[in-house]
């Protein structure tokens, strides 16, 4: 009975944290790229197809029904960046994770 009340416990965790997520999209994507731009680091590079494909889930469940979906900034790069101001995606904030070159 204890191992059920976990995994209740378990589910339960999940399902707030994916609330959360639909709440606040700006801050889990934030966040997402700061965790991912530390384990990059640590990793030299490594692991980046395996954080490329946890960030593109984190945006998957992050993104609003109506919403532009996130391109790419800079392939391989990781958290706070300066964008260039590019007149053919007017207002649209750029994540790595979403690449497009594959």
């Amino acid at each position: 009975m204890a191992l059920m009340r976990r995994v209740a416990a378990l589910g339960a965790a999940v399902a707030a944290a994916r609330q959360y997520a639909r709440q606040n999209p700006e801050k889990v994507n934030r966040y997402a790229d700061q965790a991912a731009a530390f384990i990059d680091q640590r990793t030299n590079g490594k692991f980046r197809r395996q954080i490329d494909g946890a960030l593109r889930q984190v945006r998957k469940e992050t993104s609003v029904p109506g919403r532009t979906v996130p391109g790419p900034s800079q392939a391989g790069q990781y958290g706070p960046q300066q964008f260039r101001h590019d007149p053919y995606q007017s207002g649209t904030q750029r994540y790595p994770s979403e690449r497009t070159d594959r």
